[in-house]
Parts: C-alpha cells; sequence; structure tokens
C-alpha cells in the first residue's frame, strides 16, 4: 500500500489528499501480525513516499492510535511509525495526550529520545514528569511501566 504511482495493489496516482486518506484507513484497520519483520514491512510500504505529502500531520492521530490500540506491539526499534512521527511539525502535543490516554512502550521511548536531546530546563522537566505520570498509568502494560521506571531513573539522574 506504499504511495508511490505504483503500488503492489496497483493503485492510480491520486491526489495527496486521497492518499492521506488512504494512509488514515490503513493505519485505522492495520492489525498486527505476530511476525514482526511482516509488521515492519507493511509500515514501510504504507509510509513509502508520505514525507512528500503535504498536510501529513492528518495522519499523525491515526499513527498515536494504533500505537495505542497495540500498545506491546513490535513497531520497529524506532520503527517507522515512530520516525515518521518525529518528522511531523507539531507531533509533540499529539505525543502528549497519547501518552496520557495509554501509555505504551514506543511513546515512553519517543519521550526517552527527546529528553536525550538539548531540551531547555522547563521542557525537560515537563517531559520528565509525562514519563513518571506513564510509569504510573493504571492502563500502562507492565513491559511499558518497567520500560519507563528504567527511563524515569535515568533520564532523572541527568537532571
Amino acid at each position: 500500500m506504499a504511495l508511490s504511482s505504483s503500488t503492489p495493489l496497483g493503485v492510480m496516482p491520486m491526489e495527496a489528499h486521497d492518499q492521506i486518506a488512504i494512509v488514515i484507513a490503513a493505519l485505522n484497520s492495520f492489525e498486527p501480525s505476530r511476525d514482526d519483520t511482516d509488521n515492519l514491512y507493511r509500515l514501510y510500504q504504507l509510509f513509502e513516499g508520505f514525507r512528500s505529502l503535504p498536510d501529513r500531520n492528518r495522519v499523525a492521530p491515526a499513527m498515536f492510535s494504533l500505537l495505542e490500540r497495540f500498545p506491546d506491539a513490535e513497531f520497529g526499534s524506532p520503527g517507522p511509525l515512530v520516525h515518521e512521527l518525529e518528522a511531523i511539525p507539531g507531533y509533540l502535543t499529539l505525543l502528549r495526550d497519547s501518552v496520557r490516554r495509554q501509555p505504551t512502550h514506543l511513546t515512553v521511548w519517543m519521550i526517552d529520545r527527546l529528553l536525550n536531546t538539548n531540551l531547555p530546563g522547563d521542557q525537560r522537566g515537563w517531559w520528565l514528569s509525562e514519563l513518571r505520570a506513564a510509569l504510573e498509568h493504571p492502563l500502562a502494560s507492565e513491559q511499558t511501566r518497567t520500560f519507563a521506571a528504567e527511563s524515569w531513573e535515568h533520564q532523572s539522574g541527568k537532571s
């Protein structure tokens, strides 16, 4: 389901708006398989040519929704979802909202990646608070809580 002019499904070239709608629909219906390689292949195919689309920020909510629906699924390290989200201007508000709704391994990892950058002190403190809240969140899986606790311990020691 790549966004190039020739896709495995034989989809003809479309307007950017239609391509965005296709990506959103594919993310909303995406079901991860037990085969991590298959998941990654399908996601990389889906995001082929994605960065050239105008208004690609409209897809970010569906990307976070996929992560929230399958909080422990293997979608890469960090993988196409994280790479594409981090390339969308303004994704940080959506990241915050997502981790508050349903922390996942990858959204916690995204916060950890942010904390590894040279953030101003107030922003660093704010993201540390979000990380701390994620490790105590009632919907967080054990895997997510463990990772959040390790990240928080590491990152809070850097302050």
